[in-house]
């Protein structure tokens, strides 16, 4: 079942380049939040990416190196993993200190957004 979840999210991502432009199903809010290891210590320098489970759009966010990412969201429920930061240096090394379940898409590891919210994404 992993296997298809990330064949249909890779499809969605790749069928994106070839669609018009994004229309959105709800009023996007700002979202600003923190990620942390189970620790409670900040992770940064690497991509959040947040998949929508409703109404939404994809959205990649950078994480800075004290952990805290901001974005406009449409309010919902949203999937999350972990990726490479292109615009960090040292994003390849802040990933090996993630559990490897992080870097793959989950649709039962999630985060609801309404807004103004602070999402405080604990990877435990």
């Amino acid at each position: 079942m992993r296997a298809s979840i990330v064949v249909l999210l890779l499809s969605l991502l790749a069928s994106g380049g070839c669609s018009p432009a994004v229309e959105l199903k709800g009023e996007p809010a700002v979202v600003r939040g923190k990620l942390t290891n189970s620790g409670g210590q900040p992770v940064g320098g690497v991509l959040l990416t947040l998949q929508p489970l409703e109404d939404g759009h994809l959205a990649p966010l950078e994480v800075a190196a004290d952990g805290t990412f901001q974005g406009e969201l449409v309010p919902g429920t949203y999937a999350y993993s972990l990726g490479k930061s292109s615009k960090a240096r040292n994003s390849a090394q802040s990933l090996k200190q993630v559990d490897a379940k992080f870097l793959e898409p989950d649709l039962n590891r999630t985060v609801t957004v309404t807004p103004g919210s602070e999402l405080a994404i604990a990877l435990e």
